[in-house]
């Protein structure tokens, strides 16, 4: 489930982001260049960036040191960097960096009930009910499941499976948000991939949709491209055409 809580609260709390020093604080070592690509730390290797719809591109890469299976991706939309994030084999998320206010949350171990990857693609379903303590000692709580539809897609050559989500977030034990949708699962990259949801917050309920357009490997062109290219001017949006690696 790659819905996180950043999301109702860059809606919500949006600041001002100098996209290269919070990003390189966030992560040292990383580097915005002037090419507008990013790099990731010493040590890390990308290998999957991915445009969605909804304006945004996220960059995922691991790094050595890390603990087996720990990986990385940092989420880009149309403002800059919005939010790095860790997980781990089983897609719990390790750590969380929101980049836009900054704030760090860490998972609090052992879940109450943690996010199992293996057991959703074995059994078809998996519940998860954990939280993540910020910097500040707030509690951000997580709670619902993830849920295999059956279906089959595949989206840019990649083979991936629908799931149904549904999520309660808390702060501090208050509800904050909630989110139904639909959303992707890569067994080949052991992650879970946005889709579209129906988001109910304090005031009022919206959609969104994050939905993948192209999956972009190293030597292709796009790979690790600092811009979102997909629905970013709302009145072009049904007009860009999904051709993988292309710049707007």
């Amino acid at each position: 489930m790659p819905w996180r809580i950043w999301d109702i609260r860059k809606v919500l709390l949006r600041g001002l982001l100098l996209a290269g020093a919070v990003l390189c604080c966030a992560v040292p070592g990383a580097v915005w260049a002037d090419d507008g690509v990013f790099h990731p730390p010493e040590g890390c290797t990308g290998y999957l960036t991915v445009q969605m719809r909804g304006c945004e591109v996220s960059h995922f890469w691991t790094c050595e040191g890390d603990p087996n299976g720990h990986r990385w991706d940092l989420s880009i939309d149309i403002d800059g960097p919005s939010q790095l994030g860790r997980i781990d084999a089983e897609a719990q998320w390790i750590e969380t960096i929101d980049l836009a206010p900054l704030e760090r949350r860490t998972l609090d171990l052992p879940a109450t009930d943690p996010h199992n990857l293996t057991e959703l693609l074995e059994a078809g379903v998996d519940t998860f009910d954990f939280t993540q303590t910020t910097d500040a000692g707030a509690k951000i709580g997580a709670k619902g499941y993830d849920r295999l539809t059956g279906a089959t897609v595949t989206i840019d050559g990649e083979q991936l499976l629908e799931t149904d989500v549904s999520a309660v977030f808390t702060e501090d034990g208050e509800e904050v948000v909630s989110v139904v949708g639909r959303e992707y699962v890569s067994a080949k990259h052991r992650r879970f991939f946005a889709g579209t949801y129906e988001v109910s917050a304090r005031g009022g309920t919206f959609t969104r949709d994050n939905t993948p357009i192209d999956f972009i490997y190293p030597g292709e062109p796009g790979f690790f491209a600092s811009k979102p290219q997909y629905d970013c001017d709302a009145s072009l949006a049904r007009f860009v055409p999904p051709v993988k690696g292309t710049e707007k």
